[in-house]
């Protein structure tokens, strides 16, 4: 915020610095609005083409690390990937949704990824309940007929989140679970005789399902559809992974739906895994799926690092969570630009930091003109130095043309 005023909003505007904090702290307007304007343009952007290609949704927290005890549910915190020497850190937990939708790039389909919100997480509303909501407000944006995947790792794959796949009859789930959740063979045929029919078959050991050895990839991968407790009757897939070299245990994720009935077109994949595990067996087509989760990873370092996101110094819950959706809504729209817009068409292989990068110039050019058009207006007879400046102003229109 800091950046923006003394770079831009400055330069066009009196107001200052302190009314911005302000208005973050204490305005009414619902941010969650932002939310849906970064899923709504994000759906806009899918060609029709793509439109039967499912679209990914991923969910997972993170920390920001704040010193000082001023801040508003800061808080003693455990973190796995803390570099500060210890395992625990002073600061905030924020759960954010991220969207990963397709794009054709070079004649191959790609996923690109923009964050969708973020909510801070205040101990008295759990993390769950804050990620389903986010989901649920994403999924009411969307066209119903679309077909929608839930990514997420271990922690997330209970309640609220669960419930979700019941809610929305177009959304799945592929998760990473637990590797001691209880797995169930399918219901075993009837027999005929009295008494209630059994609803799933024997506890099915993890150790016991036979992997397989696909040509691709560095695992080894076994498919097995079952019942668990987490959706009660309902068959889901099994896939269990080893590494081929053997260093290592196996893990466990889940699939709610039978990867034949999503309509995802592998063969023009831009991601060679997507493609050889599609090719081999589409019932390895999960595992790649998931591999989208690791891009919410991403836009964490991104936004920590390129976008300020760990730097801002307001303290109230309000303010916060409206200054960090803020950042996220201008990466979002960073990302997107160049796949919206024709005119910045030239960005699309180049990563949202470039572009801000480009763009942010192109902002800072057009204010030095601005400010130099109104300087002008002051000064007679300047007929000259005006035709210079539009001179130089069109230059500079016809070159951005020719790229």
């Amino acid at each position: 915020m800091r950046f923006a005023h003394s770079h831009v909003i400055s330069r066009l505007s009196d107001t200052s610095l302190n009314a911005f904090y302000y208005t973050l702290k204490t305005d009414a307007y619902d941010h969650s609005a932002w939310n849906d304007v970064t899923v709504s343009k994000a759906v806009q952007t899918v060609p029709d083409t793509l439109a039967h290609q499912p679209i990914f949704l991923s969910i997972d927290d993170t920390m920001i690390e704040k010193y000082g005890k001023h801040f508003e549910l800061c808080s003693k915190l455990y973190d796995h990937a803390a570099h500060n020497g210890s395992n625990y850190l002073n600061g905030h937990c924020m759960v954010s949704l991220l969207l990963s939708f397709p794009v054709y790039q070079d004649g191959k389909i790609l996923y690109l990824s923009v964050p969708v919100g973020y909510r801070l997480w205040d101990k008295e509303t759990s993390k769950l309940a804050l990620a389903a909501d986010l989901v649920a407000q994403a999924m009411k944006v969307m066209d119903s007929e679309r077909q929608v995947i839930l990514l997420c790792d271990s922690w997330y794959p209970k309640a609220e989140v669960v419930a979700l796949v019941e809610q929305f009859d177009n959304l799945e789930m592929v998760c990473n679970v637990r590797v001691d959740t209880a797995l169930y063979g399918l219901p075993p045929a009837k027999t005929g005789k009295k008494g209630r029919p059994r609803k799933r078959g024997d506890r099915i050991q993890l150790d016991k399902i036979v992997l397989d050895n696909p040509e691709s990839g560095d695992w080894l991968i076994g498919m097995m559809p079952v019942i668990t407790n987490l959706w009660k009757d309902k068959v889901v897939y099994a896939l269990v992974t080893a590494p081929k070299n053997g260093k290592g245990s196996r893990r466990l994720f889940l699939c709610t739906a039978d990867p034949r009935t999503i309509s995802f077109d592998w063969e023009n994949s831009a991601d060679k895994t997507t493609y050889s595990y599609g090719a081999e067996n589409v019932f390895y087509l999960p595992l790649a799926w998931y591999g989208l989760r690791w891009n919410i990873e991403v836009s964490y370092y991104e936004g920590k690092t390129f976008w300020s996101m760990e730097e801002y110094r307001i303290r109230s819950k309000e303010g916060i969570e409206r200054l960090v959706n803020l950042i996220s809504l201008s990466y979002s729209a960073m990302t997107l630009l160049p796949y919206s817009d024709e005119t910045f068409s030239e960005y699309q292989s180049a990563s949202a930091q470039e572009t801000k990068y480009e763009i942010g110039q192109q902002i800072q050019s057009d204010i030095i003109l601005c400010s130099f058009g109104r300087f002008l207006e002051t000064i007679k007879n300047c007929s000259a130095l005006i035709k210079v400046v539009e001179d130089y102003i069109l230059s500079g229109f016809r070159k951005f043309q020719k790229l």
